[in-house]
């Protein structure tokens, strides 16, 4: 088998994708798990910002990794799809709940009566503390990303992409950690799995295949 070769619209969506969501999360506050609301209450918009932004670059995180392995054969290669999609579901869902839900309580608690504040911020921190609908939501989704990412390195690796290719998308599951930098380094990883990818196949490419 040879190296996959991507066009250059492809190439673009998968590089710019991880490189713009890597500068977002690189302004990602970092709450107090026990204080949620004490944590949060001068950083509300700023938290929704990053948080909505988050949300639309989950979609597209899937949508790369639904591409990155488009057209490779194996079953590798459907899994990593499959887990791409339920990323897309699942992740999603806890970002709306712990990042768009909690950020919006937070601003209305800033505005709150006094005597209603200590009110809404227990419920801040319940939404946030709640295992079925946040922490699930968020585990199941952060699996999904690494099953899909190591189905992705494996697919991409039989396929004959170089073994640092496998090895930096294996690195860029730390993308979900999230806040900075561990998150937005997670993201460059997988960039560079990219670049590398695309490089290696248009060493490789012979005249027969140079098709796009």
């Amino acid at each position: 088998m040879t190296v996959p070769a991507l066009s250059p619209y492809r190439l673009s969506f998968l590089l710019a994708v991880p490189l713009a969501w890597a500068v977002l999360l690189m302004f990602h506050p970092a709450p107090d798990p026990s204080d949620i609301y004490g944590s949060l209450r001068d950083e509300s918009t700023q938290w929704l910002v990053v948080h909505i932004g988050t949300l639309l670059f989950i979609g597209l995180m899937g949508a790369a990794l639904f591409l990155l392995v488009s057209g490779l054969p194996g079953l590798a290669a459907k899994v990593s799809r499959v887990a791409a999609g339920a990323f897309v579901l699942c992740y999603g869902a806890a970002e709306a709940i712990l990042g768009i839900a909690a950020g919006v309580l937070v601003r209305y608690a800033n505005v709150a009566p006094e005597n209603e504040r200590a009110g809404v911020a227990a419920a801040i921190q319940r939404l946030w503390d709640d295992m079925i609908s946040a922490d699930l939501a968020a585990t199941v989704g952060a699996v999904s990303w690494s099953v899909g990412i190591i189905g992705a390195a494996v697919a991409l690796r039989q396929a004959g992409a170089p073994l640092a290719v496998s090895l930096l998308l294996a690195v860029s599951t730390i993308a979900l950690l999230h806040g900075p930098p561990i998150g937005p380094a997670g993201l460059v990883f997988f960039a560079a799995a990219v670049a590398l990818l695309a490089r290696s196949a248009k060493n490789t490419m012979t005249p027969a295949t140079e098709t796009g």
